[in-house]
Parts: C-alpha cells; sequence; structure tokens
C-alpha cells in the first residue's frame, strides 16, 4: 500500500515537472554580463563561416512562431553592465558626452574594437527588431562594423558583421535653373566645359540605424528572438568607431496597403492636385550613405537629363556602385522641402518610416 501511494506520488511529481518544462523554457536570465572574453568572441566571429553548425537568419526564424511583441526596450548608454576597452582592457571607464551635437543625455564612445553590453529584462517573447540611436564619429572614413550577440552566443551568421553608415554629402552647394525650368547645381567643369566628378564630404550627423545584412541578400530588417526574461546584448566593435547613445528593441508598425490610406485621405477631405510638378535629379543629392555613391555622367542615352553630344554631363548617381550590393538607403532631398522635414529626418528612412503611410503591392 506505501508503496503503490509512494509510486503514485513521484509519477504526480514528474508530471507536475514535465508540465513546468515548456512554461520554463519560455523564459530566460542570464547574468548581468557575459564573462566571455574578448579574444574568444572575436574567435567566434573569425569562424563562424566555417562553423556548420551556426544558423543562417531563415533558418533561425524556423525555429520562432513569429510572434512581434508591441513592446519597446530602451536601453541608456551609461547603462552598460560591461565595458572592455579598444586595447583589451576589462572594467574599463569609457568617454562619456552629454548633450553631444544636439541629442539629450549621455552618449558613450565605443571604439574600433573592444565591446559593450546592457542588460535587457523582456515581459513578452517574441522576435523583436534592434536598432542603435548613434554619432558616427571621426575615424578612417569606412563602414562602421559590429558584430550582435545574444546571451554570449552569435544567434545566426548575419550578426556577425552589420554595417553602419557615415553620412557624405556633395560639396557643390549652388543651383542654377536651365531652360527648361530645372534646377541643377552648378558644376565645376575642365577647360573643354565637361563636367568635374565633385569631391564628397563628412557630414556627421545622429542617426537612428535598423540592423541589416551587411550583403545585402535580405532587405529586410534583422531581428533576434528574446524569451521572457533577463538577457544580455553584447555589440562588439569590429571597424571604426562610434558613439552610442542608445540601443533600442522595438517593432515598427505594419504598413497598410495604399488603398486604405488613400480612403483614409479623402476622408479628411484631401483632393487631387493638377498642375503641380516636382521633379528631382538624382545627381542633386543632397546626402548618401556611401562615398561611391557620387554623381556620374551616363551617355548612354539622350533620354538622361541633362544630355550633350560634345560635352559630359553629371547627370546619373552611383553607377555600377549600386550593384556591389544592396545599398544603404539613400535619401534624395530637395531642398524645397526643407521646410517640411527635418535634416535629422532626412538621413535614411528609419526615422522616416512614421512617415511612410502605404506600400504598392505587386
Amino acid at each position: 500500500m506505501r508503496r503503490s501511494q509512494f509510486i503514485k506520488k513521484a509519477t504526480a511529481c514528474f508530471l507536475v515537472c514535465a508540465m513546468l518544462i515548456p512554461i520554463m523554457s519560455n523564459t530566460m536570465t542570464v547574468s548581468a554580463k557575459t564573462d566571455i572574453s574578448i579574444d574568444e568572441y572575436e574567435d567566434i566571429v573569425g569562424t563562424y563561416s566555417i562553423d556548420e553548425s551556426m544558423e543562417n537568419y531563415e533558418e533561425y526564424l524556423s525555429h520562432t512562431d513569429g510572434t512581434r511583441p508591441a513592446d519597446t526596450y530602451i536601453c541608456e548608454a551609461k547603462d552598460y553592465v560591461r565595458f572592455t576597452s579598444g586595447e583589451g582592457e576589462e572594467n574599463a571607464v569609457p568617454e562619456e558626452y552629454t548633450d553631444y551635437e544636439g541629442m539629450e543625455g549621455v552618449s558613450v564612445l565605443t571604439d574600433e574594437s573592444g565591446l559593450i553590453e546592457y542588460e535587457v529584462t523582456v515581459q513578452n517573447a517574441g522576435l523583436y527588431e534592434l536598432s542603435l540611436d548613434y554619432y558616427p564619429v571621426e575615424g578612417k572614413n569606412t563602414e562602421i562594423q559590429r558584430s550582435i550577440f545574444v546571451d554570449g552566443e552569435l544567434p545566426y551568421e548575419e550578426l556577425a558583421l552589420v554595417e553602419f553608415s557615415r553620412i557624405w554629402s556633395n560639396e557643390i552647394t549652388e543651383y542654377a535653373t536651365s531652360a527648361e525650368g530645372i534646377r541643377t547645381l552648378k558644376w565645376e567643369t575642365d577647360n573643354q566645359g565637361n563636367d568635374l566628378k565633385p569631391s564628397l564630404e563628412e557630414n556627421p550627423a545622429w542617426i537612428t540605424s535598423y540592423v541589416y545584412d551587411s550583403n545585402g541578400y535580405i532587405p529586410d530588417r534583422l531581428s533576434i528572438y528574446l524569451s521572457a526574461g533577463t538577457h544580455t546584448i553584447t555589440i562588439l566593435s569590429i571597424k571604426e568607431p562610434m558613439l552610442l547613445r542608445r540601443p533600442i528593441l522595438s517593432n515598427s508598425e505594419e504598413v497598410q496597403d495604399y488603398q486604405t490610406v488613400k480612403a483614409e485621405w479623402e476622408q479628411n477631405g484631401a483632393v487631387d492636385t493638377s498642375g503641380q510638378l516636382i521633379r528631382l535629379e538624382a545627381e542633386n543629392a543632397d546626402r548618401t550613405s556611401s562615398q561611391m555613391l557620387y554623381p556620374v555622367q551616363d551617355k548612354s542615352s539622350p533620354a538622361v537629363y541633362p544630355s550633350s553630344a560634345k560635352v559630359l554631363k553629371n547627370n546619373t548617381i552611383g553607377g555600377n556602385s549600386w550593384l556591389l550590393r544592396l545599398p544603404k538607403a539613400v535619401f534624395i532631398i530637395s531642398p524645397c522641402l526643407r521646410n517640411r522635414i527635418s535634416r535629422r529626418d532626412c538621413l535614411f528612412p528609419e526615422r522616416l518610416k512614421s512617415m511612410v503611410k502605404f506600400h504598392l503591392r505587386k
């Protein structure tokens, strides 16, 4: 009898534990910071491509249910739980800047090597998009490169190398209006009358950028899955310094289709315009995300404006540079629109995401 009761109690205990396992698996708590050395992190980044166990982003997503919570988690830059300097010094104290270049709050300078870690406690399990508020401080004029780890592990191979852009501006700022009424930049010319390629100069400003596939194969923002509980986000520096204001975990709102938004506009009294034409010449780009995107002289067709049978004209932008990889977003801003959209918002579409009201369906 006693043996029978013991077996029943043991069985009940086993069943209770079995029922708790799925619940516990959806909740994870880690220590405030990882104990993985920077050499070990760099070794993971250096060998991920030959590690057969490393998943790609598509495989990684297949293990999730696709849930995207509406929660937003903001990590203040100064609230790091671990900082390793570019010289490899653990528990180093980074340089901090208060209200730098119009950005309120404290920002932390991360070197072109080293790491910084943040702790985040997630209430609802699911996929989250990671974005950074950062300022591209002076470096070697190349892309800023980082690796992203979650709880000391590289979630998938695309996070081994992610890039953050700098901002480049055209040195030519004076405009002229053609006989056709088209506004173009006044390019410098050589003694034959050919337009000269202008120099691009770095024009740093605060940027909010999401994490993308640096190879350009995945056009969407990359996400990471976080179970409910406390997690550690590690940002490992690969190349170039960055002034970091805050990492953010969130999910963007779904963009509506055109017909839905058009109906809302009409309901609010919007009417079609007439007699207005806004023309933006690509070579007049106000700013770009790469110094490889500069004005190009295309003579393939007289339909390309401006064109000339006698001299070379700057009439397109980028050329074959667009083929190197999916380019980071480039915004071409008409000067007449600057009173409607701030310069900070115009840099890249991340900040304009909230202004995009619809998408086109094929």
